[in-house]
Formats: C-alpha cells, structure tokens, sequence
C-alpha cells in the first residue's frame, strides 16, 4: 500500500515536471512594428491598421516598437502614435529612433514623458529582450549610443542568474559603425549568448550579420508604392526563429526568414577594427587639458574672460579655468540642456528641455534668475545690449530683460520649432525653424519684418539647425536640401542659391576675407565671395572629413578656419587657401561647434561628453 503510494507520488512529480517543461518550450510569437513614422502622409492610418490586425489575434504575446515612431517629434505626432498603440491588446515595448531624438521639438522629453522610458528590459520563457535607442540626440549625424545606456545594458547582463541565457537585442540602427560609438555596445555585450540584433531604419525586410552576431532588418509598416501596408510577426521555438511578414488588407502571410537559436557567441575575428586614431601620431597637436563630465554633450562650448561654459545632457553646467580646465564651479538643473550658453559680463543664460530659460553668475554658478518659457527651449540664446533672445520649441521667440528675465515682448508667429542660434544685425534677429522657414524680427518689438520661404519643400529641409551668418547686407544659410542661399537682409528676397556643391547645414565666415566658408557632405571644404551678387567660389578643398552630415557652425580665429565633425576630428584650414594646417581625432563620436580662442588654441565638447583644450605646437 505504502509502495502504490509513493510510486502515485512520483508520478504526479514526474508529470508535473513535463508540463512545466512544456510550458518553458512553448512557442513564443509577437508582433514587430518598426518605423511607424506618425506625422508621414500615412502614418497614422497605416499604424491603425496595422493595431486593429494584431487585435485580432489571439495568438500574438506581445508587441514591439523598434523606433522611428513619428515622422518627427512635433505637435500632435507622438500623442497619436501613443494613443493608437494604447488600444493593443497586448502588452507592447517601445524605443525611439532617430526620427522621434533627432527632429525633435522637446530634446527627446516628450518621448520619456508619455511613455516612462526610452529602453526596456523583460523576460518572456527563455528568452530576454533589451531594448535601448541610438539617437542621433537633436543634432544630425550618426546614431550614438548614450554611454549610460551602454553601462544600463551592462549591468543587466553581469547579473543574469543564467550568463547563458538566449538574448535578443532591439534597436533602431544596425550595430555597425553607422553607429559612432557600436564598438563599445559591441565589447559589453560579446561574451553573452546573443540570438540576433533586431532593428528598423532600412525599412525593409533583410538578414545580415554583425561581427557574428545575426542581424534581423524588418520593414517599415508603411505602405509605399506598390508595397501595401504590412508588419512582421516572429516565432521563437527552443531551436529555431522564424519572421513573417503580414499584410493586413489583403490577409496574407509572407515567410521570409527562419534562423536557428543556440549557443552563439561572437568571434574575435570577425570584429571590425576599433575607431582609428592614427592621425594623432605625428601632430603638432597637444591635449593641453581635458575633462569628462560624465554625460553626453550636444552644445557648443562658451568663452569668456578666461572661462570655459559647458551645458550637458543630464542638465549640468560648468565652468572650467581656460589655462589648466579646473573646475571652478558647477551647476545642476532638472532635464537636458541643449544651448549653448550665452554670456555677457557677470551672467550665463541657457534654456533647458523643462522649458526652464536660467541665468547664472559667472563668478559663482549662483542662480540669478528663472522663467518658465511656453515650450522646451532647444536653441541656444543671444544676448544684444540690456535684453536676451530665446528661440522655443513651439516656435515662439521671447526678449527678456538680462537684469531679470521680465518679458519685454513675445513672438508667437512662428510654426516649427526653433533649434539653432540666431543672429542680431541691423536691428533684426535672424533664424531658421523647422518649418519651411526663416525668419526676420524686429528686435525692439519682436514684430515680423519678413519670412522666407524659398527654400525645397518639406519640413525635414528646413534651414533650421545651421547658425546663420551675416555679410554685407546678406544673410547666408544652409540647409538639408543642399542649398546655400543668399539673403537680402532688409526684403527677406533671396539674391541666388546654390545647389552644386552638396552643402548641407555648416557655415561660417571669414570676416577679413569677406568670405562664406562652408563645410559640404563629403571631402570637401569650399569659400564662397560674399560681395558678389551670384555664386561665385574661391576655392574648394579636400579635407578627408569623408561623409559627414553634422550641423556644426565653421568657426575662424586669426585667419584660421576650424571645423569639426561627426567622426570626432577637429581641423583647422588656412582661410586664404583652404589648406589643411594640421588635424587631430579627439573623439569617437560627434564633435560640437568648436570654441577657438585664437589661431593656435580651441575649445571642444563631443557627444562622449569630453571637454578638451587642443593646441597647436608648430
């Protein structure tokens, strides 16, 4: 009797078993949505369709969203992206691509703000799903992935209880050098068992395969031409993968990829060489002083009277000696700061993405005073006289007396959100926005002298992220339509445009030789007659910048011209020639519009949130 007993026993152990053996190899499918592009032509009608779909199966487990979820973050876009992907019936996971962190009205905030966070982490049976964006954060140029982000995904694989547990990696961009900084995701993650790295941005269904590391590209749910509306549905088994496409209108089921799921580890020699530094080896360049503020940086540095000003981020400010980089103080706000600051005698004044416009003492970091602008402010302030001009992310511009930040008046004219530094000449105040346009306003009464419009259709080239510059009665800007266009300063009517060289949004001048300098999209370097009532080029030359689409302001000192790039190099031209002086890579990532003290020293701030002192020994 005892002995029937306990064989019964040991059998409902043993079934109990099999079943929770089952139930952990239980097929696992979900819904992958990339590239949903709310604010395009058919964005939100194509992600509705695509929601209502996935409601109607039951089968599906989860949602994924890996990026690009508006066609820009302005308005209404993100809010009706959310309020459609909140009808699922499934739980859902989402990031941000470069579309909702670059052409962005709230610095990425917005993003944060309605859905709690920009990265994820869960476990659905065996498997484990990571997800994390790459930017680029407002400024143009390649993805880059924030440093904490890379630390976050660290420490959630050193504390797996199973170091062999089967990883899928979920981002916007390819881990590839598309990206500045993969190598560093690349080192954190290669010892763990990665299945494959899933991402968007291609908006196309392909395979391919990361130093080892399979990559998996879906499409874009976007109808486009003969291509109806569609997204991608993936089952995982214990062994095997296999992707999906479904196309909702016609009911139809496309597989397109099946993959096998193990033990798999990236090999050493498949890895892509690290970032080349070489250049470095025989400058006359020397790192005089450089310091690590421990967040990414997307403003330009400031100088004055011997001080470095720095923004970050994670909303600090610094102040640095100019001579040795000591830190003299340091601030902290609420959220990113992405201005430049702008200084005058014993203030600094700098917007934040908490719509927050602050001064502080120059001497201290005291805060002098605060408002609360009607939007995030992105752009970096100017300062004229006794007032302070502040671009915001409605497009709003505010005066506010520099003594204590009282309104003196408000334009709310604008459409697009403003990002760049504006310009005062002539009793205007000059800049871009996000919205087709540029504007002039009178800087007494913020009333609107004119507003140009001659630029190519569509937002995305609008010539808002380039600093203007100012010359004889023009103003000169570029823009992502690859233009360079002159301005009449007075009328707003444009005096000729230029599309032959592939500019795209950095520009500088060089004032003693009456010069438009201005960096184009690959190789090349070019200097413009600003007199002349036409186009008419100086020089152009060959820099070895290769492709790069940074929006950085060409900066001159002592007849010197210093340009930085998305790659991390700092160079310096002669600007009577165009010839390169000398070059030096300071950074795996981008490169801010420099700060140069004179033709030998500049001032630097990179994405990797490094502050450095460069000279030049000759």
């Amino acid at each position: 009797m005892v002995s029937l007993l306990r064989l019964s026993i040991l059998l409902i152990t043993l079934l109990s078993a099999l079943q929770g053996q089952t139930d952990s190899t239980q097929a696992i499918k979900f819904a992958w949505l990339t590239d949903t592009h709310v604010g395009a032509r058919t964005g939100e009608e194509d992600l509705r369709i695509v929601v209502e779909d996935i409601n109607k199966q039951n089968a599906i487990d989860f949602v994924i969203v890996s990026g690009d979820v508006s066609e820009l973050d302005a308005e209404e876009n993100l809010p009706s992206a959310k309020r459609i992907l909140d009808s699922l019936s499934h739980p859902y996971y989402i990031i941000p691509g470069n579309h909702d962190t670059k052409w962005s009205s709230s610095g990425g905030g917005h993003f944060e703000a309605l859905w709690g966070s920009d990265r994820f982490n869960f476990e659905v049976g065996e498997f484990r799903f990571i997800g994390y964006h790459q930017g680029p954060m407002l400024r143009m140029g390649a993805g880059y992935i924030d440093p904490d982000d890379i630390s976050w995904v660290d420490s959630i694989l050193q504390a797996l209880p199973n170091p062999d547990q089967k990883i899928f990696l979920v981002q916007h961009y390819p881990l590839n050098p598309s990206v500045d900084n993969w190598h560093q995701l690349r080192d954190v993650v290669d010892p763990f068992n990665i299945q494959a790295i899933l991402h968007g941005h291609g908006h196309r269904n392909r395979t391919t395969s990361y130093e080892g590391i399979p990559g998996i590209m879906s499409r874009s749910i976007l109808r486009r031409g003969d291509q109806p509306t569609g997204y991608t549905i993936a089952e995982l088994n214990t062994n095997q993968a296999s992707f999906t496409e479904r196309i909702p209108l016609a009911d139809s089921l496309f597989h397109w990829h099946d993959m096998t799921l193990g033990e798999r580890h990236s090999l050493d020699s498949l890895k892509l060489p690290y970032p080349d530094y070489s250049i470095n080896e025989n400058s006359s360049v020397k790192i005089i002083w450089q310091n690590e503020t421990k967040s990414m940086i997307t403003s330009a540095p400031s100088i004055s009277k011997g001080k470095v000003y720095v923004t970050t981020n994670r909303g600090g400010v610094f102040a640095y000696d100019q001579r040795d980089g000591k830190t003299l103080w340091s601030w902290k706000g609420g959220q990113a700061i992405h201005s430049t600051p702008a200084i005058k005698g014993s203030r600094i004044i700098f917007g934040s993405v908490d719509s927050l416009i602050t001064c502080l003492s120059t001497k201290t970091g005291k805060l002098i005073w605060q408002v609360k602008a009607p939007a995030p402010v992105l752009s970096s302030p100017v300062i004229d006289g006794r007032k302070a001009y502040v671009g915001c992310g409605d497009g709003s511009v505010l005066s506010l007396k520099l003594r204590n930040g009282h309104e003196k008046w408000t334009f709310s004219g604008g459409n697009g959100y403003i990002e760049t530094k504006p310009v005062i000449a002539e009793g205007l105040i000059l800049y871009g926005a996000w919205d087709e346009s540029f504007y002039a306003l009178d800087v007494k009464t913020g009333r609107l002298k004119w507003q140009w419009q001659d630029g190519r259709p569509g937002l995305l080239y609008s010539p808002a992220a380039c600093w203007p510059v100012i010359v004889e009665n023009k103003v000169f800007i570029v823009a992502p339509d690859r233009a360079m266009t002159a301005i009449n300063l007075q009328t707003g009517k444009t005096i000729w445009r230029e599309t032959g060289h592939k500019v795209r949004e950095s520009i500088g001048v060089w004032s003693s030789g009456n010069s438009i300098v201005a960096r184009t999209m690959q190789d090349t370097v070019i200097s413009v007659n600003a007199s002349a009532d036409h186009f008419q080029l100086n020089w152009k030359k060959y820099t070895s910048v290769d492709y790069d689409i940074a929006p950085n302001a060409l900066i001159e000192a002592d007849e010197h011209i210093f340009i930085s790039t998305d790659g991390g190099y700092v160079i310096c031209l002669e600007a009577k020639s165009g010839e390169t002086l000398w070059g030096y890579r300071i950074s795996d990532g981008l490169v801010n519009t420099l700060a140069a003290i004179d033709g030998s020293n500049v001032v630097s701030t990179a994405t990797d949130g490094r502050v450095s002192l460069l000279r030049y020994e000759k």
